[in-house]
């Protein structure tokens, strides 16, 4: 891309902003009519249930806007869809038929087995072309939609896998519409999503309960729905669009002052209108606060809109008449040179590449291939030169021409490395940056439709420039070379091919003009306000490209030495340069200024020159007047007034030398020029009727040009809008591929749905778990059989409050714990002995609905007898158990002991807490030892096996009684199949071991003592 999106046009559905509409003041919107409908697509795949259940519990139903949702539907399968989303909404939910009519308030949802798209505000239904794999319905409809509603379109994308909707939302982002995502992080399959937001269509990322307020929100500043309070203003002031636009250039490097007004000012306001409660002038401080708004505002002006082969009419016939005899024209040891300048995400040169290799291979050549391909937008260039694609890009070529040239890669797929070696991907803006060169083919394809005239100019001088002879000149069918078509042959009309004549090397002279353009507030009096506000930027923004150059200083000299006085004026008679001292000549008059040379040099010389200029005009030649008497008693003036023509179009441009004396100028016979005091006084009269019928000439033609250039960007509009109106029908009649991965989780979950019911009747009679539902009011809504174990109920006791049901275990008030509950939102259990001997758990638990209100109670009562009796065993086992035992939690505290644990802690008196042990947190009690060394020691090992960072501890340590002398050992286990983590501490007792092995140590000691013959010496362990 170059400044601009290069392929589908902004301006389709063009609408003018009103002069009265663009100041700031005006609370009004930008656009004259509000549409007759406002239409929100929604795309979702799998995962888009819930969703979709979501969104329409959050859409409010009385704002007027149509919901059209497309999903991926199996054809074997009736779809519920309508019935469960009916419970989400009251809005209407109907499923589409062909030639219904939109209607407000409505949601629509698309049927099994065919392609859903809208024209002219009615539904239309299309057989899916049946075993041609792919099929992505809500591109479909995205590309349809952005085609009929335009800048009052919004497409959202939720949940699903693939790339379907992304292609759809380049065309809904070409013409103005709105694209909104859901957070990829939230979706349960965010392939959808991912997809949109990784090209940068996405205008928001949001979570789906805010999606539809800014849905409404859109359309309420676009003046498309029913609002609730008065419209805000969505219109700026020139000055306020040239703050932005210098922004823009300043900032981030991109110069829009030469595109059409209207392009730039509706993408400005739809910016605006992204932010509700900001007017112009708080969107303008925005801009100048937030570099990433700033970056979005830019993004939105340079739309990646194109797609692989994109019309393949146009491809047919340059695969058919122009790669073949480019093949065949270079040499072998030549280079196939070509250029994409505006190429946007790349899929323009890949495409044109596959086109030469294929070519190649049916001629069985060889040829070095080279592709330059450039756009200004860094983000773009990088996006192609990875050369990675969504999956969708599959219903763009034929399924050959995708296994040949890309390779599966995840979701997508990436071009192979034989087609990505013939590419150059480059940052180039073609407005500044020199051209390439020596090029056989050059593709700029829609993007010369969103440039004024004079950018349009300079964009075909180069490219002719850049040509080589007989090069062709790729643009799109909106598009034409314009005043320079003498430097082409027309190879096809209806696709804009073109071939070079000759070298275009002198053709740059017309990308750079030698004269200044029309002064920009001169036509502001009759353009529109949103002209106005491009125009003044641009004319800033203007210079002659020879102003500072060399030739002007080597001129400079040349008349300096010649002593040569000339002026150069342009076929307006406007001075443009001057050359030597001509400052006796010419005199700046008072008022108002100008450059016009008759009102700058004095009345004898300025009539003289008027009647020379009007034979040069009639006599085609050029003219010598000398004796011109300027000041009595003043050597005469010599004029020579020669023409000039310049540039392919023969513009006429005059050449004025003037010389004091006697010597004549040379270069022919000179004539006499006089001028009586009657010719004077009539000449004088003549020439005030002259300014005053050019001024209003003048006036008439700034009306004619502005009228015409008006009718000319709606013609360019009207055209691109044809062509997009007929890439979008040949598109839906080449469509021939449908997501095959079946969403069977919406079948799956509409069959769970059904199910639900005799699931949870049978999984509550199966699990034995006494169950009893009580509604708000405290009355019985269901229960299980093992709840009569609690209650005294029968089946006819349903409906009936829980209070005048009797409990059969004397101490529980159910109806007090369920009151509880109901008032704290949080769980109640109690323990309880039945009148037989049994344990039973009764928990109380709130019932929440769908939006997160207790509306109820759930009563559950667990038999745990034998949960009670196995605990009881297990403390029987560890009571027998000889060695203290004490079982950790994560935290260090004491969660169980044995008897034995009790015993140790009297015996070694220990405080009272320790003697019990549960709930004491050992490893604190261990460190809070500040003078025990030994005990620091054993709280930091139960510290690491608590942590799982060591499975084992081990410490040996003497624990003496003034009775004798003891040692324990203390060796703690990790218990790693428990959850959460914890621990097994033991204490044994091995004072006998200890006393043994320090005899036996000290027997040894005593051998080694008296140094025996033949015994050794025992080994240092």
């Amino acid at each position: 891309m170059l400044d601009a999106p290069p392929n589908v046009p902004l301006d389709a559905t063009p609408r003018m902003t009103p002069p009265e509409q663009i100041n700031a003041s005006t609370e009004s919107t930008a656009f004259a009519e509000a549409p007759p409908l406002a239409v929100c697509a929604i795309g979702a795949s799998a995962g888009g249930l819930e969703a979709l259940q979501q969104f329409f519990d959050n859409a409010d139903p009385n704002r007027g806007i149509s919901y059209v949702v497309i999903q991926h539907l199996s054809p074997d399968h009736k779809s519920l869809m309508v019935e469960l989303l009916r419970r989400h909404t009251t809005l209407r939910v109907i499923r589409a038929e062909d030639g219904m009519r939109i209607e407000p308030d409505t949601v629509y949802l698309n049927p099994p087995k065919t392609n859903l798209t809208i024209d002219g505000g009615v539904l239309r239904l299309s057989e899916q072309p049946a075993g041609q794999g792919l099929h992505l319905p809500i591109d479909v409809f995205f590309a349809s939609l952005a085609q009929a509603m335009g800048e009052f379109a919004v497409g959202v994308v939720l949940s699903g896998t693939g790339s379907d909707g992304t292609r759809g939302a380049r065309e809904l982002k070409a013409e103005g519409g709105l694209v909104l995502v859901q957070d990829p992080t939230e979706a349960q399959f965010d392939g959808m999503p991912r997809s949109v937001v990784a090209t940068g269509l996405a205008d928001q990322v949001l979570v789906v309960s805010d999606i539809p307020g800014t849905v409404a929100q859109f359309f309420l500043r676009r003046g498309g729905v029913r609002a609730y309070s008065s419209s805000e203003q969505a219109a700026g002031t020139a000055s306020q669009v040239q703050r932005v636009l210098g922004m823009l250039r300043d900032r981030l490097g991109t110069d829009f002052t030469g595109y059409k007004p209207n392009t730039i000012i509706r993408r400005i306001e739809r910016r605006v209108l992204m932010h509700p409660g900001l007017g112009w002038d708080d969107y303008v401080r925005l801009l100048e606060d937030s570099r990433p708004e700033l970056i979005q505002l830019h993004r939105d002006l340079l739309i990646n809109v194109t797609r692989f082969f994109r019309d393949e009419e146009a491809f047919r016939l340059l695969e058919q008449r122009v790669v073949p005899q480019l093949v065949a024209d270079t040499p072998p040891d030549s280079e196939l040179r070509v250029w994409v300048p505006a190429c946007s995400t790349g899929e323009e040169p890949y495409s044109i590449v596959i086109l030469i290799l294929e070519e190649l291979e049916r001629q069985k050549l060889s040829r070095n291939v080279r592709v330059f391909a450039t756009d200004v937008d860094q983000d773009a260039v990088e996006f192609a030169a990875a050369g990675r694609y969504g999956d969708s890009i599959a219903a763009d070529m034929t399924p050959e021409r995708l296994s040949r040239w890309f390779v599966a890669d995840g979701d997508g797929y990436k071009v192979s490395r034989a087609l990505r070696d013939r590419v150059i991907f480059a940052r180039h803006n073609l407005l500044k940056d020199p051209p390439l060169t020596r090029m056989d083919l050059v593709s700029c394809r829609n993007m010369l439709i969103y440039l004024g005239t004079d950018l349009q100019r300079r964009v075909i001088a180069l490219l002719a420039y850049a040509l080589r002879a007989r090069g062709y000149l790729f643009l799109g069918s909106s598009e034409t070379v314009g005043g320079l078509s003498t430097l082409f042959d027309v190879v096809d009309q209806k696709w804009k091919l073109y071939q070079a004549l000759q070298p275009g090397r002198h053709t740059l002279a017309d990308a750079l003009p030698t004269r200044p353009r029309r002064p920009l507030m001169q036509s502001f009096s009759s353009s529109t306000a949103a002209e106005q506000a491009v125009l003044a930027t641009r004319g800033a923004a203007i210079r002659t490209a020879s102003e500072d150059g060399l030739l002007e200083r080597v001129f400079q000299e040349l008349t300096d030495v010649l002593k040569l006085r000339c002026v150069v004026l342009d076929a307006e008679f406007q001075l443009l340069h001057t050359f030597g001292d001509v400052s006796s000549l010419l005199k700046v008059p008072a008022g108002r200024s100008t450059l016009e040379v008759f009102k700058l040099l004095p009345r004898p010389l300025s009539a003289a020159l008027r009647a020379a200029l009007g034979r040069v005009a009639k006599e085609h030649r050029e003219i010598l007047y000398e004796g011109i008497e300027v000041e009595p008693d003043q050597p005469t003036v010599r004029m020579h007034v020669r023409p000039l023509d310049i540039g392919p179009e023969r513009n006429r441009a005059y050449v004025i030398f003037f010389e004091s004396g006697p010597k004549p100028l040379a270069g022919g016979v000179a004539d006499q020029f006089a001028a009586d005091d009657s010719s004077a006084l009539r000449l004088a009269q003549l020439e005030h009727e002259l300014q005053y019928t050019k001024e209003n000439l003048q006036a008439t033609i700034e009306e004619l040009e502005t009228s015409n250039e008006e009718l000319q960007a709606t013609n360019e509009e009207l055209l691109a809008s044809n062509e997009e109106l007929q890439s979008t029908n040949e598109e839906l009649q080449s469509v021939n591929e449908e997501l095959q991965t079946v969403n069977a989780e919406y079948q799956e979950k509409i069959a769970e749905l059904i199910s639900l019911n005799n699931d949870i009747e049978n999984l509550l009679r199966t699990t034995g778990v006494g169950t009893l539902f009580v509604d708000g009011s405290l009355r019985i809504r269901k229960f299980t059989d093992a709840a009569l174990r609690l209650l005294n109920v029968m089946p006819q006791d349903i409906g009936r409050p829980l209070d005048h049901i009797a409990a059969k275990i004397p101490g529980v008030d159910l109806v007090a714990m369920c009151r509880r509950v109901m008032s704290a939102h949080g769980p109640e259990s109690h323990e309880v002995q039945a009148p037989d001997g049994s344990h039973l758990h009764v928990k109380v638990l709130p019932y929440l609905t769908g939006e997160m209100g207790v509306n109820g109670v759930i009563v559950s009562v667990i038999d745990v007898t034998e949960v009670k009796r196995g605990e009881e065993r297990l403390q029987h086992i560890l009571d027998s158990i000889p060695s203290s035992i004490a079982v950790l939690g994560p935290d260090g505290a004491i969660v169980q002991t044995n008897a034995e644990w009790g015993r140790f802690a009297e015996v070694n008196d220990a405080p009272p807490a320790l003697v019990s042990g549960i709930g004491l947190n050992y490893v604190a009690t261990c460190m809070a030892a500040t003078d025990d060394a030994m005990a620091h020691a054993v709280g930091r090992g139960l510290r690491e096996v608590l942590a799982g960072r060591r499975d084992r501890f081990e410490l040996q340590y003497p624990c003496h009684s003034p009775e004798k002398q003891r040692y324990f050992l203390l060796q703690a286990t990790a218990l790693t199949n428990t959850v959460p983590r914890g621990a097994l501490v033991q204490h044994f007792d091995i004072t006998a071991q200890a006393l043994q092995l320090d005899r036996l140590t000290r027997w040894v000691e005593e051998v080694q003592a008296l140094e025996l013959p033949g015994i050794p010496a025992p080994p240092n362990a």
